[in-house]
């Protein structure tokens, strides 16, 4: 077998693979996606001649971090979900002293939008939350993953979550107000609900299951999976329906509340929003794939949602003033002829893949840069001038102002509204700048949630 993509570690595990199946790898594709991590879909041939479907994950290098969410931790993970009925693959082996596991591979695709018929959709997501109701009925006591707690009481699941996010924002040194907004609403608000914690998957819904045709094949991704609220689950799927529509929403949540036999709460699941949105908005702060023209897009889109589930859990419409636009800039054209060469590229016959992709990437970043020439001063200026009102004297500059925001919000020196109103006004802005860049997804939302509180 010969894999040109393969480096020198993936090499040493593909032997491991070999080893520990007693097999010998035929094919081994480099899988998409998994910032993380990086993954094999393998094959691999036993003695009896039979072909095993595997699937090979293990760790990339990353600076020291107190992050806990490992391989090992993963493989914790895949070890307590045997027991129950899941569609989900099945831990294989662990490597005794690197970062990586090895599964079984189900069969199928994670690529949700691709799937045009709507009453498929509709099935494979009803078919997702009689798993999800199936993986919050596991029991648990006795569970414990690494930096988890031991406590019955959901509240405190729920808050060590808390802490691990928070602890991995203040790794960065670097102060943002949203999330330290976000960090002491969640803080101070965190429900108290009066039943047991549940194994929750922790990035549930679409694009982290597998299907083919109309039915659901495999969970997949457990790497955030921690014990918790089952409401939690519920608000990672309002977010990955964010990118991957359901055809009904609030239907495949009735149809969860009737596999599970659990009664949605509608304020839990509010919150949770407002904890997978900081969480999300917390790695992007973190940079982890470091890609500029992605990092542009993902950035303006999560805060932009975080802002919104802070708006919705506290009932408050923090709707923007109207956002200042400019007029073209002298440069539209230059950028405007940048973006017809890297179109090209990006379309030319027999360009690589590698090649395909930065120049995407180049793309987003061009169109955000152009938004900026055109935009950046009005909106620095309207925020700026929201930060004047806000702190009593005009700050220095930005990054100034939103230092001294930021200390103003550890204080209890802004309500509650008048900082969201704040924050609605800046997302709005980055929005703008990246609307371009965003394309389709430029204006997606949380989808309406349309159950009762039962507080």
């Amino acid at each position: 077998m010969t894999v040109e993509a393969a480096t020198p570690r993936d090499k040493e595990l593909f032997a491991w693979v070999e080893a520990v199946r007693a097999g010998a790898i035929v094919r081994a594709s480099l899988a998409s996606g998994g910032n993380r991590a990086r993954s094999w879909a393998i094959d691999l041939r036993r003695p009896d001649g039979a072909i095993e479907d595997l699937f090979l994950r293990y760790s990339l290098p990353r600076p020291p971090s107190g992050e806990p969410y490992t391989i090992w931790r993963e493989a914790q993970v895949y070890r307590a979900i045997a027991p129950a009925k899941l569609k989900a693959p099945r831990l294989v082996a662990e490597h005794p002293s690197l970062p990586a596991l090895l599964t079984d591979r189900a069969a199928g695709i994670a690529e949700f939008r691709r799937l045009t018929d709507p009453a498929a959709k509709a099935s494979i997501a009803a078919e997702f939350m009689e798993n999800l109701a199936r993986l919050h009925a596991l029991p648990v006591s006795g569970l414990k993953l690494d930096a988890g707690v031991d406590s019955p009481r959901i509240i405190d699941h729920v808050r060590a979550e808390i802490g691990i996010w928070r602890a991995m924002y203040e790794e960065t040194a670097v102060r943002d107000p949203l999330i330290e907004f976000a960090f002491r609403w969640l803080e101070r608000m965190s429900p108290d609900p009066d039943e047991p914690p549940v194994l929750a998957h922790g990035d549930a819904g679409p694009g982290n299951f597998l299907f083919a045709g109309d039915r659901l094949t495999a969970l997949i991704d457990w790497e955030l999976a921690h014990l918790g609220d089952p409401m939690e689950d519920l608000a990672w799927f309002s977010m990955r329906c964010v990118m991957e529509p359901v055809p009904d929403f609030n239907a495949t949540l009735a149809a969860y509340a009737v596999a599970s036999g659990r009664t949605l709460d509608r304020f839990r699941i509010l919150y949770h929003r407002v904890l997978v949105s900081a969480r999300v908005t917390v790695i992007r702060h973190r940079n982890v794939t470091g890609e500029a023209g992605n990092a542009i897009v993902s950035r303006a889109l999560n805060r932009r949602l975080l802002v919104q589930a802070l708006g919705d859990a506290a009932g408050l419409d923090p709707a923007p003033p109207p956002i200042p636009t400019s007029p073209p800039s002298d440069r539209e054209a230059l950028y405007d002829g940048l973006l017809a060469d890297l179109r090209a590229v990006a379309t030319a016959p027999g360009s690589d893949r590698p090649a395909i992709v930065a120049a995407k990437s180049a793309s987003k970043v061009a169109k955000y840069l152009k938004a900026h020439d055109r935009h950046g001063a009005a909106l620095e200026a309207a925020e700026l001038a929201a930060l004047a009102e806000m702190l009593g004297e005009p700050p220095t500059g930005l990054a100034a102002g939103r230092l001294a925001l930021a200390g103003a919000l550890s204080r209890d020196e802004v309500s509650f509204e008048r900082a969201l109103a704040f924050f609605a006004l800046q997302s709005a802005g980055e929005a703008l700048l990246a609307a371009e860049s965003s394309g389709g997804i430029a204006a997606r939302a949380y989808p309406a949630l349309e159950i009762a509180s039962a507080r």
